[in-house]
């Protein structure tokens, strides 16, 4: 905004950090969620309790077993079936089905008709475990997608409605925004989904386990109840350090993703200066903090981890003081196992349900983050409907006294006791230098801050005691940085008044001259405009928002810099609509043209944010000291050189606006970039449809090219990610190693597990004691041993992980600045995707090698161990208990599969919300100005409908999933305690090896069972890996960095096209040129003039190389620009487009970055911005050189950022010099003294301008004037103007000069 900037005294107040409160993570939930919420309870608890009563149940069967040696068979098959049929109980019925298909022996019979008789319980029974676990999986994951949908949806519109200076302030880039709609709502849907159950189905099983342990053998459980302090103190330790971890990991990554976004956000700044090499060099050294941070992480995880060690220790104390119960007490061997186990499954289910508190309190950060800015009331609230409307309103408009400095910059006074009255009905024209503070008047009036003295009237009421949203319905803005949405131009318009008829649409568009090209795009108002508008040149933008601004029929018009971005022909036109816009209506307009202005009934003089002079345009000339008159003849003495100084002073209310062009992020640079121009050449249609239908084949090839190439990626995605990890082999061998260690420790533990259970059923005292001192000493060396493997395998998977994360970011970003221009221009490759994809893909991958590598070498560690040992021991028992462990995978496979289709449904859905975010935030103003805050909700809301559909289906999957493969899993006990016991009873084994088999195999189970439940980051990984190597295999159309291109180490600068055939990428269907030729001599300053959309340019993308033409050549020094290196060869050009982009850091930085290497003496760029009229204005500001310019620039005014952006290319010291409306931004002064630069600049070189200002180039050695894609005529200013009425430059020439009644004798112009 106008220079001064942004920081407003009275909100400078540092909030104080804080820590979460649960609560916020549910802050979102409905009735049908609370529910929701309530039944998943129920099966959460219900999971929980199941196992402790199988363990009640498994120590009668245990004690059977034991005592069977005592008994004979036949009681003790008696005996058995008693017990399992209330165990049967908890599993599932196709297990009655199965028995009677196997029909092994008669004494199945009796067992059957028992079940039989008991078929009501069954059912009742059988169900529970069943449907506590559906209810556990469906509800929890319905509730977490409903739950994050309606707080991404409350969280924008909380963004939306805060004040601006709320961004300056608190908010430092719009990445920020993005991370808080996606990441943290993906943090809360995962602890929702996830986690909460978890935590619950833990905490029942802890309560249960106690409850059982005290029920069967009191003593014992007294005695090992202040063991479980041990257990749960590494989960609480680990909750806690990793917390504080992640968050700083987050904060760290931040730096990282802003210099990301910028880059991509401006990529053809970044590819014009070859900036590739730096940016990525800047990014890689952010990446290097969250890389310690990530080892720590991985250190604590070990600790944490290797610290569950000491159930092994708890074990010890166990097993001792059960033998002395056994023998002393008469306690059962079985019993005794139970107790111990449920305890230390107590015990274990604590302290993995605290380990999920670390998600609770990311949750919980996250959530209050997002809760701080729900809550959060702004000073100027535009939700607030209190105040006054007024009935009829005049516009009359008042500044008394007013006062103000940005909140961002406290000390820099904008506004100074500035005074104004605006008469309704009158327009009034606010004129000065840039950085006056003109702008800022606008935003005061809009209410987008508040002054900090005196007050402003409407209608005689001051503004800030009417309602807000009122107050702005009675203004109609259009900028000078038109803001368009990623919709169509449809939508676009509608942003003005939301219940405008088609009929008010195609009114407004005619009113503002966008009618005819709108009808002459394929899809007409139904075309998509881009993200940030990017499809469109920028009279097209600009003339689409005067339209949203017509349509609203605003009391108060402000136009600031509104006719800027139009070429001379489209500028008359817009100015008419806007004048008849402007009848009846108070209109205050923002003009550095001062042609543009002369019609108002007052011109205001401002400087240094006081109003110096005010008066029409006659009686300001009429006093020759005064400042107006010096400004005009500022502006004028630049045509002496052609014109007389009468005919120019006639002549100045013609210049009807500068092409002053605007200084945006929306890039209208890109007429040059995207299919923007309105050009559809209707001649030789035969030609057009044959072009046509290559160019859709081939970008059909490509498509299937693409989908092909991702296929072929995906097999051997994960091995390659390995293979991109080879630099640390030394880790991965470490932490191999380690992890086949733990992996063995399982099986061993469960080994003396079982045969301490045998122990306890000797009868010899003494030989109790020697056997259980052999398993005390086991088991403390299994905890030691446990503790030191895991911290080495940990430590060891996160550095491979975390230099793998940051290589895979690195190649990521570094590949994505070689793509072609064209990719940036696709919808699904919008800023906000692309870094969302930076940011989270690698952190999945880096979870798929660290945590999954390391889970998938002890699974097999176990798996391989177990199955060995079991079968060495009971070959017949082990061989039917491997062959049910199937089952139970296959239950958490089809989970899996299912699983990864919901991941691609969410991470879908973010995509969508992160690109309305990201444009929301951009376009703050313009959506407060238009209060079209509802209207991106509904945008929002349209697009999470899909992933919320298919997201009831996967609930679905989720809870049927989970029941199946607890239930079976229960079944699977009861089939292994009925087949061991009946070998027992045969004789086949004894009960010793029963226990030490079943102990062995079934904890196998459970390690299956574990990397099972990883399966879901399993999905998200294999997905995340696809995408990354859809990037890192993509072969880029225009290769930047070609080895065997020509690297020119100096170039003269001929350049020529020769018959070019192009359309945009995006817009294929849209022919810019057919057939089109120029030659630019070496050394020489070419100028092309033309209407908006007549191609100029897109020649300067041609030339630059952001895009190929189809078909023709583009050639530099008689070589063809396919054959140079093409980093080399933009060294030797530099680029000043229309919207100066700068990089959020400091202006030193700024400039330097059109240095070739990083090695720039502060002498050349203090040369540089001298040359550019950068120098004074940089030194006037409190940190000179070192003041940071803010994200894209937003610190400094409009023609700030483009002087610093002219002394960035002049550092460059190019050869080839294209400057595309490179000095529209500026005021009067500063652009006649640039210009003057620039064109010393020019000298020698060769120089390609583009310009809708045509006073700017009268010196140039050739003029080429272009309209629809061909060149129509060329020449030098005199030469075209000799051609008389008849020629295409005269007539724009004239167009710009006309005054309103009279036309200028044609004689004097050519003169």
């Amino acid at each position: 905004m106008g220079g001064g900037d942004h920081k407003n005294v009275s909100i400078v107040k540092k909030k104080k950090k804080k820590n979460g409160s649960f609560k916020s993570i549910f802050m979102h939930a409905d009735v049908l969620d609370y529910f929701y919420m309530i039944f998943g309870l129920l099966g959460s608890i219900g999971d929980g309790i199941m196992t402790p009563l199988v363990l009640f149940i498994t120590s009668k069967i245990m004690n059977s077993l034991g005592n069977a040696s005592g008994t004979s068979n036949n009681n003790f098959v008696h005996n058995i079936n008693k017990v399992l049929t209330l165990f049967i109980s908890f599993s599932s019925l196709n297990y009655i089905s199965r028995i009677k298909e196997n029909n092994i022996g008669l004494i199945w019979f009796d067992f059957i008709n028992f079940v039989m008789q008991n078929a009501a319980v069954l059912l009742y029974l059988a169900c529970v475990s069943f449907v506590a676990c559906f209810l556990e999986g469906y509800c929890w994951t319905r509730t977490g997608e409903r739950q994050a949908a309606r707080m991404r949806a409350r969280y924008l519109k909380a963004v939306l409605r805060q004040e601006v200076a709320y961004f300056d302030l608190h908010v430092t880039s719009t990445s920020e925004v993005i991370t808080s709609v996606s990441n943290d709502s993906l943090v809360i849907q995962d602890v929702l989904s996830e986690k909460v159950p978890n935590f619950l189905m833990n905490a029942s099983m802890f309560i249960g386990s106690y409850i059982v342990a005290f029920a069967l053998l009191w003593r014992l459980a007294i005695a090992g109840f202040p063991f479980v302090i041990f257990l749960v103190i590494p989960g609480l330790m680990y909750g806690r350090t990793l917390m504080g971890l992640a968050k700083k990991i987050r904060e760290e990554y931040n730096q990282a993703g802003t210099i990301a976004e910028q880059a991509i956000s401006s990529i053809r700044t970044v590819y014009s200066f070859a900036g590739e090499s730096k940016t990525i060099a800047a990014f890689s050294h952010a990446l290097d903090g969250s890389v310690k941070l990530g080892l720590k992480q991985g250190l604590a995880k070990g600790l944490a981890i290797g610290s569950n060690g000491v159930v092994f220790a708890i074990w010890s104390f166990m097993s001792y003081y059960g033998s002395t119960l056994v023998m002393y007490h008469g306690a059962k061997g079985g019993t005794v196992f139970a107790v111990g186990a449920s305890l230390a499954l107590g015990g274990l289910a604590l302290g993995a349900g605290l380990s999920n508190v670390k998600y609770f309190s990311e949750a919980s950060v996250a959530g209050e983050r997002i809760m701080e800015v729900i809550k959060r009331v702004p000073k100027i609230d535009s939700e607030n409907m209190e105040g006054e409307i007024l009935e009829n309103v005049t516009g009359e408009v008042e500044f008394n006294h007013v006062e103000f400095v940005y909140p961002s910059r406290p000390e820099s006074v904008v506004l100074n006791d500035f005074s104004l009255k605006v008469p309704s009905g009158k327009t009034v024209a606010l004129v000065g230098g840039s950085g006056s503070g003109k702008s800022t008047v606008v935003s005061l009036l809009q209410r987008f801050y508040d002054p900090i003295g005196g007050e402003i009237l409407v209608d005689g009421v001051a503004i800030h005691k009417l309602q807000l949203k009122w107050l702005r319905s009675q203004m109609g803005l259009v900028s000078q940085e038109p803001a368009l949405f990623a919709t169509s131009i449809k939508e676009n318009i509608l942003f003005g008044r939301e219940d405008a008829t088609y009929e008010e649409i195609v009114d407004a568009a005619k009113a503002s001259n966008a009618h005819n090209f709108i009808s002459l795009l394929p899809q007409g108002y139904d075309t998509q405009v881009g993200e940030r508008g990017v499809q469109m040149s920028g009279g097209q933008k600009q003339r689409i928002a005067i339209a949203r601004a017509i349509i609203k029929m605003p009391k108060i018009l402000l136009l600031d810099e509104a006719t800027s971005a139009l070429d001379s022909e489209s500028e008359r036109v817009v100015q008419e609509a806007l004048d008849k816009a402007a009848v009846g209506r108070t209109t205050i307009v923002i003009a550095h043209r001062l042609s543009t202005i002369q019609n108002a009934d007052i011109i205001a003089v401002v400087q240094n944010g006081k109003i110096m002079e005010t008066g029409s345009h006659e009686n300001l000339m009429q006093n020759d000291d005064s400042l107006y008159t010096s400004l005009v003849r500022l502006q004028q003495t630049k045509n002496d050189q052609n014109d007389d100084t009468s005919s120019i002073m006639n002549r100045d209310h013609m210049q009807k606006t500068s092409s002053r062009r605007l200084v945006s992020h929306s890039s209208s640079f890109n007429s040059m970039t995207r299919g923007g121009d309105d050009i559809v050449n209707y001649n030789s249609g035969g030609d057009d449809i044959v072009n046509n239908v290559v160019v859709d084949d081939d970008h059909n090839n490509n498509n299937n090219n693409n989908s092909h190439k991702k296929k072929n990626v995906e097999v051997p995605s994960f091995r390659r990610l390995l293979a991109m990890n080879l630099p640390e082999w030394k880790q991965a061998c470490l932490g191999c190693l380690n992890a086949l260690l733990f992996g063995a420790i399982q099986p061993v533990y469960a080994f003396a597990m079982g045969s301490v259970i045998s122990v306890y059923f000797l009868e010899d005292h003494d030989e109790i004691k020697k056997q259980i001192r052999i398993y005390v000493f086991s088991f403390l060396g299994l905890a030691v041993c446990s503790m030191v493997v895991n911290v080495l395998q940990h430590y060891s998977f996160a550095y491979m992980g975390e230099y793998l994360t940051k290589r895979v970011r690195e190649r990521m970003f570094s590949k994505i600045l070689t793509f072609e221009v064209g990719w940036f221009d696709e919808d699904q490759n919008s800023t906000g995707a692309i870094c969302s994809r930076l940011a989270k893909d690698a952190n999945v991958v880096r979870s798929l090698v660290g945590d999954r590598l390391a889970l998938v070498v002890q699974t097999i560690s176990a798996v391989v161990i177990a199955f060995t040992m079991g079968l060495i021991i009971a070959w017949r028992l082990a061989i039917v208990m491997i062959a049910v462990q199937p089952i139970i995978i296959c239950c958490f496979y089809t989970r899996r599969v299912l699983l990864k289709n919901m991941s691609k449904q969410a991470i879908k859905a973010q995509d969508e919300c992160s690109k309305i975010a990201a444009e929301a935030v951009s376009n703050l103003r313009t959506i407060n100005a238009f209060s079209s805050q509802d209207r991106i909700l509904k945008m929002l809301e349209k697009a999470q409908q899909g992933p919320s559909h298919e997201s009831i289906r996967q609930s679905w999957y989720a809870g049927i999933g989970l029941g199946c493969s607890q239930s079976l899993n229960f079944c699977t006990w009861a089939l292994d305690f009925w087949y061991g016991g009946k070998l027992v009873s045969q004789g086949y084994i004894s009960s010793k090896a029963l226990f030490e088999t079943f102990m062995i195999l079934v904890s196998t189970g459970r390690v299956i069972a574990d990397a099972g439940s990883m399966t879901n980051d399993l999905a998200k990984g294999s997905d995340a890996v696809g995408s990354v190597f859809a990037i890192l295999d993509r072969y880029t159309k225009i290769e930047p960095d070609d080895i065997e291109g020509h690297k020119a180490e100096k170039v003269i600068g001929k350049i020529e096209l020769h018959d070019v055939h192009f359309a945009y990428p995006a817009r294929p269907n849209v022919m810019i040129f057919q057939g089109f030729s120029i030659k630019i001599d070496a050394g020489k300053s070419t100028a092309l003039v033309g209407e908006s959309g007549s191609g100029k340019s897109t020649i300067i993308g041609l030339i630059e190389r952001f895009y190929d033409p189809f078909k023709g050549t583009v050639t530099i020094d008689g070589r063809d620009i396919k054959s140079y290196n093409l980093r080399s060869l933009r060294k030797h050009i530099a680029l000043v487009s229309q919207e100066p982009t700068l990089f959020g850091g400091t202006i030193r930085e700024n400039i330097a970055y059109g240095a070739y290497d990083d090695k720039v003496d502060e002498s050349e760029i203090i040369e540089a911005s001298k040359a550019a009229n950068a120098h004074d204005f940089i030194s006037s500001l409190k940190e000179g050189y070192e003041t940071l310019c803010g994200e894209r620039g937003v610190q400094l005014s409009g023609g700030q950022k483009q002087r610093i952006a002219i002394a960035r290319a002049i550092l460059k010291n190019p050869e080839v010099l294209l400057l595309d409306e490179a000095t529209s931004a500026l005021d009067s002064q500063s652009e006649k003294i640039v210009q003057d630069a620039l064109e010393r600049v020019m000298i020698g070189r060769t120089s390609v301008v583009v310009a809708h200002r045509l006073s700017t180039i009268q010196n140039c050695d050739l003029i080429a004037v272009l309209d629809k894609g061909s060149i129509v005529e060329k020449g030098t200013h005199s030469s075209l103007l000799a051609k008389g009425q008849s020629g295409a430059y005269y007539s724009l020439v004239s167009l710009q000069r006309r005054p309103t009644n009279t036309i200028v004798d044609s004689s004097h112009e050519i003169n």
